[in-house]
């Protein structure tokens, strides 16, 4: 899969974001995102073990080649750098899909990067993939990314307490939805 198109009906600074596929030359930067046990667990709770490493990495890619596993892109500026990692998983086409993963950069963060990655990923899920609801699962605590997540059409569904234990404690975790028909009008002109 190629670069995923940008939306065309912003003119923010997110439209000069690209989602391009995942490969081996992004695990370095990947690697320097998360340099404590914290920021691991912060972004992914326990599905990487501290410290992340080219070989965990290099499952996570050989799993993507499962049918509807997951597809797992690096965002990158309009000046070709690096600055974020999302994943669309659980891809049930006609259904639903999940975000899953989403991290910015650490000096690229509140300067819009996740909510053009985020937008990008929902435009793949919807018209790529051609479901009809897109859920995600975000820490109770991660108060920005709901704010961002919730601007972007996503819904609360709910809240599942203690829902993951990571090495540097339990997470609750805020379970979001959006749905096409809420999408629409946001994601694109029509």
């Amino acid at each position: 899969m190629g670069p995923i198109k940008r939306m065309t009906n912003r003119t923010t600074e997110t439209d000069l974001i690209t989602l391009r596929p995942f490969t081996r030359e992004d695990f370095a930067r990947l690697i320097s995102w998360v340099p404590t046990e914290a920021d691991l667990a912060q972004w992914c709770a326990a599905f990487f073990k501290y410290p992340l490493t080219d070989a965990q990495l290099e499952r996570y890619l050989e799993s993507a080649r499962q049918p509807n596993s997951r597809l797992i892109f690096t965002a990158f500026s309009a000046e070709d750098e690096g600055i974020g990692h999302i994943e669309i998983s659980q891809i049930w086409p006609h259904l639903s899909t999940r975000l899953s993963r989403i991290l910015v950069a650490p000096g690229q963060r509140r300067r819009g990067v996740a909510s053009g990655m985020v937008a990008q990923a929902l435009m793949t899920s919807f018209e790529q993939c051609f479901v009809d609801r897109v859920d995600l699962g975000v820490s109770a605590g991660n108060l920005a990314a709901i704010d961002c997540y919730l601007k972007l059409g996503f819904r609360r569904v709910g809240t599942w307490s203690n829902a993951i234990l990571t090495a540097t404690g339990n997470v609750d975790v805020v379970w979001m939805t959006v749905t096409r028909d809420v999408w629409a009008p946001r994601g694109r002109a029509r």
